[in-house]
Parts: structure tokens; C-alpha cells; sequence
């Protein structure tokens, strides 16, 4: 076991803030359990804390929660001049409800003002809400769309946006001070009592009802059979009111429409993913539906399935940032295009999604991976006079108009929803809208290959594959020889320098590689672009990653 491990363990035994109780579940852990526990801290990836619940440093816990929202305070109070306070919600997560109480407890006992959800609400209610009540800072408890074992901590900002610097390494400076016994709290009943604790809930769901209504362009059709599952999760709570007030009918999974953090149903409850729709899926073929969506456990993402020449088919993540951008720019040329429009996306999402916006006269910004830098992006944007009008990224994120500063399955839904009916009016579906794109502007495709590399071990191997990669890069792929690197860890254009490669093999393949920032992964994005047809761009991808996979020697 490595020194600095075995130093974090025995701080924890030691600590007089860690109760009787959990010092004798700690002295109980195996070598193995206590390698895996505290062989690091948590640390704030591309969504603040995430981690398995459990008792350690490497874990998602009652003090590991406590230090980070000990940090926040404090951060807040010495940075902050005019009156402070804080959102703060939570997903149908296993402690979820608990975690916020606490932070909710810590930031009163800190003199600060506290919004607290009467509810379970989704992340983008969360960062709606940091703007519509004018918030410092928010709080959002969630793991998103991980494993039941997992929960995290979100921190926003008061534009609604996740922290980036310089308060992302101002709350970690502070983190790193603190001991546990430094964490101030004050009783959730007395919290009320003093008001530092306000239950919020009915009111901001309106409002973000009413500012999402605003994007809907008034297609619907009782026609269009829907399937919606919210995965046990909080969609459930704006994904059916939005639909149906649009004008839909909506049939939700039975199941699924339980709120569980156990998620008993689907072994991972990530909509980018086949197992999670078996339910749904069922369901679809049962009533003929001509669409399924759903939305991940904090419903910021969301999937569809669309039927298809008899058969359901999947739209994967950067097929839905090109079918909504298409369908948003054919309703803005026919209603008025925003003034000085402008979109943007992540640097490992689809080429074709800017060649369709410029095609428009619409500025593109590319940005690193993680809404946070996409809201971010859009915040600046907007202080320029631009209209930033829809974002996304790969992994299933989406963000339509100007009031969320996250990811968002509401508002995109009911837009998917409204372009499914407005291309089944015209005897179309959503593939046969996509072909069309493709025909008009060249066949792209992306794929990727995402090996699972878990505790100590697996971050040194993440870390010598990036290593390898920067000092022996690979010279050709599938055919075509490596033209250009692009090292983002040096900083690049106006992106902030972040551990992610970038190799272009002509002008045919991207391949971009980076760690992820909030599951034991590192991920790889192949591209195939410009290409004649759909199957010519399938095999460039699969004989791409098969012979990265070789060379790396990658787990599949």
C-alpha cells in the first residue's frame, strides 16, 4: 500500500470529527477496500464531485459532502459582497434527499440564505432556478446517469452555469484547508426558523415551464404516438406537464415511472445506451408508437428511438444535435432568424453540425467537454450581443434557448416531439429527415470506444496511454497517415488547456482521446467525414478502432 494512502486512512482514523461507529467500519476494511477508498480525494472533474457512497476519501459521504459545502461557504463569504445565497436540490438518488439537508444545514450555520427543493427536481430545474432567484451559488446532488453505488455534487454558479475558474479552484483551495472539524452546521429546524432555510418548488417549476414554452413553435399532433420513461428518475416531474401542455399525449413506462435510486429495472439507467428502452421498448410495440424518448435519472439527457420501416431504430447523440439544429434553423428561416444567432458544441462532437451552421451564416464555438464550458461559452457569447440559441455535445446533451445553463431534457424533447411531427405530416421520419442532411451535405459518422480502467491501478493506466500517445504518436490509421496533433494540455486557440489529444489522419478521420472526467474511463471519438455513403463511413470506423485497439493494447 503507498505511503500517501495509508496516510490518508490513518488521518481518518484519528479524525475526532469521524463518529465511534465509523472508525470501527473502517478498522473492518480489507487492504483492498482501504487501497480503493483512499488512494485519492475526490476531485472536481467535468461535474464536481462524483464518486461510490461509502466511507473514505475517495468516496461520496457525509464528510466528504460537509468539507465540499464547508469549502463552498466559505469560498462564497470571502469572495461575495452583497447578500448570499444558495440553490440547493437533489435527484431519487440513495442519499440524495440527505446530502442536501446537510449542505443545506452547513450553509446556514455559514449565515448563508438557503432555496431548498420540497422535492426531488431534475439538474436543469437546479440551474434554472439559480437564476430565477437570483442565487450565489447552487447545489445540485446527483451522479447523473452512473450506477446506483454512485452520488455527486454539482456546484453552480449565480449565471446558472457549473463552476469553472476562477471558483472552481477557489472552493477546491479552501476544500484543502479544511479539516472536518472546521464543518460548521446548524439544525435543519432551526435553519427554517432563523429563515436561512426557504422550501422552494411550485413557483420555479412554473417559470420554467412558461420560459420553455416560449420554444415550442405550436407543432403537435395527437397523431404521434409517444413512449416517454424517465428512468426512475426526475424527469417525471417536467418531461409529461411540457408534452402535454404543448398539445401531446404521452404514454409513460409504468415501471420506470417510479421514482428509485436503486433504478431496479435497468442495470445502467444512461439513456445512450440499448438497455435502458427494453421496457419502454415493449411498450412502444405494444401501442405502435411512432417515437420513444427518455431522459437520464437528473434529466439532463435524453435518447430517442424512432420507428422506422417497421423496426425502432436508435438516434445516437450527435445524429439529435444535427436533426435539432437542422429542424431549428428550418422553423427560424420560415418564422425570423434570431439576431446575431450563434451555437455551440463540444471538440469531440460531430463536424457536420458546424458545416450546417455556417452554411446558415451562423457562428460556431467549439468548446472542451462538459456543459460547463458550454454554458460558459454561451454566457460570454451573450454579453457579446449574440443570440446563442442551442447547444450540445455528444453524450446526449442539449440545451434549447436562453434560461437553462446546463444540459436539458425538457425543453429538447418537446422540440424532438414537435420536429417528429412535423416530419410525419410529411410522410417522414426522423431518419429520413437525417439521409436527407446527409445527401445534402456528405455522410459523417462518429463512434466510440470507452475501456473502463477502475481504482489505483486503472488511473496509472489511463495515465500511461495519454503518455504513450504524447510521446509515440501513432503514425497512420486504417489507411490514412496521422497529418496533425493537436495537444489541448498546451492550451489551444481559446480553449483552456485540458488533458485531451487530437489526431487528424487527413481529411477523412479525426480521433480524439481524453480521460473522463467523471466515471474510471478514457474515451476515444473516432470520425468519419465527408464520406460518399453511410457504409463507407462504417468501415473506416470499425477497422479505425481495431486497430487502436491492437495497438494500444485496449480492453474493449
Amino acid at each position: 500500500m503507498e505511503k500517501e494512502t495509508l496516510k490518508r486512512y490513518e488521518a481518518w482514523l484519528n479524525d475526532p470529527a469521524i463518529s465511534y461507529e465509523d472508525k470501527e467500519k473502517l478498522k473492518k476494511m480489507s487492504p483492498e477496500e482501504i487501497k480503493e477508498a483512499f488512494f485519492m480525494d475526490l476531485e472536481f472533474g467535468t461535474a464536481g464531485l462524483r464518486g461510490i457512497m461509502g466511507l473514505g476519501a475517495n468516496r461520496m459521504n457525509f464528510y466528504t459532502v460537509g468539507r465540499a459545502t464547508q469549502a463552498l461557504a466559505n469560498y462564497i463569504n470571502k469572495t461575495v459582497e452583497e447578500e448570499k445565497s444558495v440553490a440547493v436540490s437533489y435527484d431519487t438518488r440513495k442519499f440524495s434527499k440527505e446530502f442536501a439537508v446537510e449542505s443545506a444545514q452547513i450553509l446556514a450555520a455559514n449565515g448563508i440564505k438557503v432555496y431548498l427543493f420540497d422535492d426531488f427536481r431534475p439538474t436543469p430545474l437546479l440551474s434554472f432556478a439559480v437564476r430565477f432567484l437570483k442565487a450565489t451559488a447552487g447545489i445540485m446532488i446527483t451522479a447523473s446517469h452512473n450506477p446506483p453505488e454512485y452520488n455527486g455534487y454539482k456546484v453552480y454558479w449565480s449565471n446558472g452555469a457549473q463552476i469553472i475558474p476562477p471558483h472552481d479552484k477557489g472552493i477546491i483551495e479552501e476544500y484543502e484547508k479544511l479539516s472536518f472539524a472546521d464543518v460548521k452546521r446548524m439544525s435543519f429546524d432551526e435553519a427554517k426558523d432563523k429563515g436561512f432555510v426557504v422550501m422552494v418548488g411550485k413557483e420555479v417549476d412554473s417559470a420554467y415551464f412558461e420560459k420553455a414554452l416560449s420554444y415550442s413553435f405550436g407543432i403537435s399532433s395527437k397523431d404521434l404516438k409517444i413512449v416517454y420513461t424517465p428512468l426512475h428518475g426526475t424527469g417525471i416531474k417536467i418531461v409529461p406537464p411540457l408534452l402535454e401542455k404543448v398539445g401531446f399525449d404521452v404514454y409513460i413506462q409504468k415501471e420506470q415511472q417510479i421514482p428509485d435510486g436503486s433504478f431496479p429495472t435497468v442495470s445502467y439507467p444512461n439513456p445512450e445506451f440499448d438497455e435502458a428502452f427494453e421496457l419502454a421498448l415493449k411498450d412502444a410495440r405494444s401501442i405502435d408508437a411512432d417515437i420513444v424518448v427518455a431522459s437520464d435519472p437528473d434529466a439532463d439527457r435524453m435518447g430517442v428511438l424512432v420507428k422506422h420501416k417497421g423496426d425502432y431504430v436508435r438516434i445516437d447523440g450527435n445524429q439529435m444535435g444535427i436533426l435539432l439544429l437542422n429542424f431549428l434553423l428550418t422553423m427560424y428561416f420560415e418564422k425570423g432568424m434570431p439576431e446575431n444567432p450563434a451555437v455551440i458544441e463540444s471538440i469531440v462532437s460531430s463536424k457536420l453540425f458546424a458545416k450546417i451552421a455556417r452554411a446558415h451564416g451562423v457562428e460556431v464555438s467549439e468548446v472542451l467537454t462538459g456543459f460547463k464550458w458550454i454554458c460558459n461559452e454561451a454566457d460570454r457569447l451573450r454579453k457579446e450581443g449574440k443570440t446563442v440559441f442551442f447547444a450540445y455535445e455528444e453524450s446526449y446533451g442539449y440545451n434549447v434557448g436562453d434560461f437553462v445553463y446546463d444540459k436539458d431534457s425538457g425543453t429538447p424533447i418537446m422540440v424532438t416531439c414537435e420536429m417528429a411531427a412535423y416530419y410525419k405530416k410529411k410522410g417522414m421520419t426522423l431518419v429520413d429527415a437525417l439521409e436527407e442532411i446527409y445527401k445534402k451535405y456528405g455522410y459523417y459518422l462518429e463512434d466510440q470506444l470507452s475501456p473502463v480502467y477502475e481504482g489505483e491501478k486503472g488511473l496509472k493506466k489511463i495515465k500511461g496511454i495519454m503518455e504513450r500517445l504524447r510521446e509515440k504518436p501513432i503514425e497512420s490509421l486504417a489507411g490514412h497517415r496521422l497529418t496533425r496533433v493537436v495537444d489541448y494540455l498546451k492550451g489551444y486557440d481559446r480553449i483552456s488547456p485540458s488533458d485531451v489529444l487530437k489526431m487528424e489522419f487527413g481529411e477523412k478521420l479525426i480521433v480524439y482521446v481524453r480521460p473522463s472526467g467523471t466515471e474510471p474511463k478514457i474515451k476515444f471519438y473516432f470520425m468519419a467525414m465527408e464520406m460518399e455513403n453511410i457504409e463507407e463511413a462504417k468501415k473506416l470506423l470499425k477497422r479505425a478502432k481495431e486497430e487502436l485497439v491492437k495497438v494500444l493494447d485496449l480492453e474493449e
